[in-house]
């Protein structure tokens, strides 16, 4: 059995957007997540919300508990 590799080269496509500027990477990332969220409806917010109030009720409630190997 023999493995072709692809050996064409693509050009890298930066992930900034071309008028970003001196903007940081993370930054623009944080912008796109927050504007993601945002655009969710309340019901959908009010879902993710009460999921992740059980979780956290979940943790904190949860005794960590250490047996001996044998």
């Amino acid at each position: 059995m023999s493995v072709e590799k692809n050996n064409t080269k693509q050009p890298v496509q930066s992930i900034l957007p071309a008028d970003a500027g001196d903007k940081d990477v993370w930054e623009i990332a944080e912008q796109k997540k927050i504007r993601a969220a945002l655009s969710l409806s309340y019901s959908e917010r009010f879902s993710i919300m009460m999921r992740l109030m059980r979780i956290d009720k979940m943790l904190s409630k949860a005794k960590i508990t250490h047996k001996k190997a044998t």
